[in-house]
């Protein structure tokens, strides 16, 4: 089995997805620890406590890729709702006495986490990033001149007047 640990081998350099990933990992051994003692997964604090951090984790993620207008949202998102199937399941086979099922989630959920984080999360970090650039860069670019002292022109390169809202044309200039 892979390891329970936290290394920045998973990081995507987004410190607060980061910080949410350690703590995945770290319910996630305490989750096996209790696996291995031999206590039921359902209903333990610690399976509760993973439960709430994927669940809180997802859903920041998907709120950060609906802000960004992430291209990538729907499979993304698609990766996220059948990691919470799968782990709803292993709750309720364990709620139904399967004693296995425990050992599986931590299986499951440790290989799923490390592919996530590795190729899924990898990518948003990288776009939330340059996303971020981006919008520091066009907001510093646009400065604090007045509108009719700049030259602005449309995305064919046409001269265009933002204060009409209407392409110039040569009579105009």
């Amino acid at each position: 089995m892979r390891s329970l640990t936290w290394s920045s081998s998973h990081a995507v350099f987004v410190t607060e997805i980061d910080d949410e990933h350690k703590e995945i990992f770290a319910a996630l051994s305490e989750v096996k620890a209790v696996v291995a003692g031999g206590a039921r997964l359902a209903g333990s604090s610690a399976t509760e406590r993973l439960i709430r951090c994927v669940a809180g984790h997802f859903a920041h993620e998907e709120r950060l890729m609906r802000a960004a207008r992430y291209s990538s949202m729907r499979w993304h998102k698609s990766a996220h709702n059948n990691a919470r199937r799968r782990v709803r399941q292993f709750v309720e086979r364990s709620e139904q006495g399967d004693t296995g099922a425990g050992e599986e989630l931590v299986e499951y959920l440790t290989s799923w986490l490390h592919d996530h984080t590795r190729l899924a999360d990898r990518m948003l970090g990288a776009f939330l990033r340059n996303h971020q650039r981006f919008t520091c860069k066009m907001t510093f670019q646009a400065g604090t001149r007045p509108v009719d002292s700049c030259s602005w022109v449309t995305i064919n390169g046409e001269a265009f007047n933002p204060v009409a809202g209407q392409q110039k044309t040569e009579r105009q200039s």
